[in-house]
């Protein structure tokens, strides 16, 4: 029966190698609900809150890509094993920090553990399910079950926080990953390490440096003593990014291939994701403080507070594989980007009324940012050369955690110089409609041939769920 490698020995697959995102997603849903009270249990200020959320985005994204690498040449099954192991253990020191350093270090760590086995889950998917029908079905429960935990993250993070307190956050994850780490011999086939390629240790520490210099600018250049730091930090972060981009091109083994950006394609879906990544873990950091601190709702009605905005992801993931055939990939995108800028404006508006209102205005804030992400994944992997489309999806991947850095960094920074939450909300919310808007130009960039292509592969994904 067709159905059946997925319903049996299949399911065990799928719910161990599901465990990692569904902590991924729900570490990121609680801790921007815990900012809050972690402020007043570890007497933080507002820039050692962005490190506690950023410390983590900036070890995942930079080493997201060389993590692939360890994968291929030390076995996925292993480097996923080590990295829920880590993460683990890491989880538990963020759950038993004794101060906010402390806490900041732990979460450098766990970013590094999320960066091991994130992007071997795919591929121990892939190798689970080798026949093209089983392994679609597999893919479409494998996004169901993420979307389930997106979901279901903001009350849950809720439910918590109530009586564990802030350290609830991290240590949610110790029995769920615990649990996972125990069923990785069992339930996840071995996959064989891939002929050895030569590590781009060039490439890593310049993007490193990279990332690390931009984040230190955005967070604490503007409290550094003199007008001089913030510009001086910004051009070492692009000077840095420069280095970065010809290494790439002088080495033949580049963990980001630069001819992959030759493509139109490749490109405006790339930079479409960094700007839903600016704009969402932007918007949503800001949403978190102004639920709480300016509305001052406790954690579990901020929760129920932000279920609508993850209701509406799951559910317009689920309408994006539908809808594609029928517009395509480059008008979906477009269209789903307008969409969640009139959603950002709205809930920019929304700060002057009612939580009612702030409601409402998440909605086709989600809708569409749900709308164009999965035509954009479609569309990055159909511009890539079939042997590059692994790291093509790795290249994606960072490119959007290194948005969420970005726009969680923007956002303090935002807060900081505004006079009050509500304010910060104004102005964080229009940043992030404009860098929507900036992501619906770049899909006219997208022609039609690969737009075709992006279709099929939803199609095909979506008929087998």
């Amino acid at each position: 029966m067709p159905h059946r490698p997925i319903l049996q020995t299949g399911l065990a697959t799928l719910l161990t190698l599901s465990a990692g995102m569904f902590m991924a997603i729900l570490d990121t849903n609680i801790v921007n609900l815990a900012l809050p009270e972690l402020q007043r249990g570890l007497h933080a200020s507002l820039s050692q809150l962005t490190w506690v959320v950023d410390a983590y985005v900036l070890t995942f994204a930079g080493l997201m890509l060389s993590a692939g690498w360890l994968a291929d040449r030390l076995g996925a099954r292993r480097v996923f094993a080590w990295g829920l192991g880590l993460f683990v253990l890491t989880s538990l020191l963020c759950g038993l920090a004794a101060n906010v350093e402390m806490l900041i270090a732990a979460r450098l760590l766990q970013g590094m553990a999320a960066a091991l086995f994130m992007p071997s889950s795919l591929g121990l998917l892939r190798h689970a399910f080798p026949q093209p029908a089983e392994r679609a079905r597999a893919v479409g429960i494998f996004g169901g079950l993420v979307a389930t935990a997106a979901a279901a993250g903001p009350v849950l993070g809720g439910l918590i926080l109530g009586p564990l307190g802030w350290r609830g956050a991290f240590l949610i994850n110790v029995p769920v990953g615990l649990a996972a780490l125990l069923a990785v011999a069992r339930t996840v086939p071995a996959q064989p390490a891939a002929p050895a390629r030569q590590a781009d240790v060039p490439g890593q520490l310049s993007g490193m440096l990279t990332l690390l210099l931009a984040c230190y600018a955005l967070i604490e250049g503007p409290h550094l003593a003199g007008g001089w730091p913030l510009p001086a930090l910004l051009a070492a972060a692009a000077a840095s990014a420069l280095l970065f981009w010809r290494l790439e091109r002088r080495n033949p083994q580049a963990m980001v291939p630069p001819r992959l950006f030759q493509h139109p394609a490749f490109a405006a879906a790339n930079w479409v994701g960094f700007v839903i990544g600016v704009a969402y873990f932007g918007s949503l950091l800001l949403l978190s403080l102004y639920l709480q601190q300016g509305l001052h709702l406790d954690a579990l009605r901020a929760g129920l507070a932000l279920l609508p905005l993850a209701l509406c992801l799951t559910a317009g993931n689920i309408i994006a594989g539908r809808l594609l055939p029928r517009i395509g990939a480059r008008r979906q995108i477009r269209d789903g980007l307008l969409l969640a800028a009139a959603g950002y404006l709205l809930l920019a508006l929304a700060s002057f009324h009612s939580l009612p209102w702030q409601l409402a205005a998440m909605l086709p804030l989600a809708l569409g940012n749900a709308l164009a992400i999965a035509p954009m994944t479609a569309t990055v992997l159909e511009s890539a050369p079939p042997q590059m489309g692994s790291t093509a999806s790795a290249v994606l991947n960072a490119i959007r955690q290194t948005g969420a850095l970005v726009g969680t960094a923007g956002a303090a920074l935002i807060t900081g110089r505004c006079a009050n939450l509500q304010q910060a909300l104004l102005w964080g919310m229009a940043l992030a409609a404009l860098a929507s808007l900036s992501g619906a130009l770049a899909a006219s960039r997208i022609r039609q041939p690969q737009d075709h292509a992006a279709q099929n592969t939803l199609r095909r994904i979506s008929a087998s769920q």
